[in-house]
């Protein structure tokens, strides 16, 4: 077992009854920025949601509810290179779809995550 399944597993069996009510409470249009970048930040001014991913992108993963999405709800994101192969491995790993998309002349990553029908 590694980091982020430890992590997954403890935070959700500490929080298994809040997470379905933080899933269904999400706004729609989730934003996931990495602040250390101004682009980034420019990204996800006006989000609904934005969570900013500059300290654990895993951890951010497991405690603001995105593991436990609902619908079909999209998140989007744009961060390093590694925080957004932490998201390809957290979302594969809970069922959903990772998309990657294709830097626009950036050392950031563009990627999405929605949730197979």
């Amino acid at each position: 077992m590694n980091r982020r399944e430890s992590l997954g597993l403890l935070l959700l069996a500490t929080s298994a009854s809040v997470m379905p009510r933080v899933a269904v409470a999400a706004p729609r249009r989730t934003i996931v920025y990495d602040g250390r970048f101004e682009e980034a930040r420019r990204f996800a001014a006006g989000a609904d949601r934005a969570l900013d991913c500059r300290e654990d992108m895993a951890l951010l993963w497991y405690t603001s509810g995105l593991c436990a999405l609902q619908d079909r709800v999209i998140v989007h994101g744009l961060t390093t290179a590694a925080d957004a192969m932490v998201v390809s491995d957290c979302a594969n790993r809970a069922g959903f779809h990772f998309q990657r998309g294709k830097p626009q002349g950036s050392t950031l990553v563009p990627w999405s995550v929605t949730r197979p029908v």
